[in-house]
């Protein structure tokens, strides 16, 4: 399985892994343009099941949440204590699964 990275470049923008347990991976976002923080996005692990797409076998994967998942089973938080605490209910299942 492919898991994701400590470094994504996506939409503009720098994440760098923050922090991952065993429900949930929390970045730290950032303009690379402007070396200025935005954000920390925090989201539960999904897995992306293998698939064929144009003749091309992707395997098995860590899923980074687009836009549309936001809000979903993704978060984001521009302070690190409020991103920590959604972190946290992620991991002690308290953020109940879709």
């Amino acid at each position: 399985m492919d898991l994701l990275k400590g470094e994504i470049q996506k939409n503009g923008f720098l994440y760098k892994l923050y922090k991952k347990g065993e429900k949930a991976y929390m970045y730290e976002q950032s303009d690379p343009r402007e070396d200025a923080f935005h954000a920390y996005e925090v989201f539960k692990i999904r897995i992306d099941k293998p698939k064929e797409i144009f003749g091309i076998q992707l395997p098995e994967r860590e899923k980074f949440p687009g836009n549309e998942d936001f809000g979903k089973w993704a978060w984001s938080c521009n302070q690190l204590d409020r991103a920590l605490i959604k972190f946290e209910l992620i991991e002690t299942g308290k953020i109940d699964e879709e």
